[in-house]
């Protein structure tokens, strides 16, 4: 069966001083139907934050833009897109060396009929909402994912995991330096979609919503815009102090 997708997206600056979050669709041709999600968080707190999200941002779209072919030649596609971005955040760096240390996460999304393709670095989340639950289908690149898989395996108590300040530390992040040690989360195969299916790409600001929270608003039956509006509503309705900025992309597929 092949599918449609309905795509909105929408960002928020939340307690923070500028907006550091990036994304982008690609499309076949200008009204043609999608074929790339991407996004980037520069990282909090580094100079250029903001600079490294739209450089990495705009650095993929240029190398997705002439992709093509199928599923497996865009996996590859994919992780090559993420290597040129880091090499054209080293250029930048070298050019303008008072950006040293600007860096952002990396999530690529690529539709290709009834599934979908991913590429991830970082910490920004991906999520299949799919019967009330809204499931993380990449790795979560940061002290406090390497925790809650510790906690999952029963290596350490949830308390324990819950107590480390650094939990927010990124440990593999496109920074232009040398990548090739660094955790990256690519899928092997297409992960099948279904009508009805609704997929939110998003930075971590988004995490101030619990999964089920995430679940309940962005399972309704309602346009991708709408839903977008809801998770950024919620983000802001729940106040929270020093709220980072969030950014979505919702994507909802129905039957052709």
């Amino acid at each position: 069966m092949t599918l449609t997708a309905d795509i909105a997206y929408g960002q928020i600056i939340g307690q923070r001083q500028r907006q550091e979050d990036r994304l982008a669709v690609v499309r076949d041709g200008e009204d043609g139907p999608a074929r790339f999600l991407v996004l980037s968080d520069g990282m909090g707190g580094a100079v250029g934050g903001d600079i490294a999200a739209g450089v990495i941002v705009d650095t993929v779209v240029e190398a997705l833009d002439g992709a093509a072919g199928g599923a497996g030649a865009a996996g590859s596609a994919l992780r090559a897109a993420a290597v040129a971005a880091n090499k054209a955040l080293r250029a930048r760096v070298r050019a303008d060396p008072g950006l040293d240390g600007m860096g952002g996460t990396l999530v690529i999304v690529r539709l290709a009929g009834a599934g979908l393709l991913f590429f991830s670095m970082g910490d920004s989340p991906l999520r299949l909402v799919r019967a009330g639950q809204a499931i993380r289908l990449n790795a979560d690149h940061s002290v406090g994912g390497m925790l809650d898989a510790q906690v999952a395996r029963g290596e350490i108590s949830a308390a324990a995991a819950a107590e480390r300040r650094d939990r927010n530390s990124i440990v593999s992040v496109l920074t232009g330096g040398p990548i090739g040690g660094m955790r990256m989360d690519e899928s092997a195969d297409l992960t099948p979609l279904a009508a009805g299916d609704v997929l939110v790409l998003a930075s971590d600001g988004l995490d101030t919503l619990a999964a089920e929270e995430i679940a309940a608003v962005a399972g309704q039956d309602r346009p991708a815009v709408e839903l977008a509006e809801a998770l950024l509503a919620a983000v802001e309705a729940a106040d929270r102090p020093r709220q980072d900025n969030a950014s979505v992309i919702v994507a909802r597929f129905r039957p052709s």
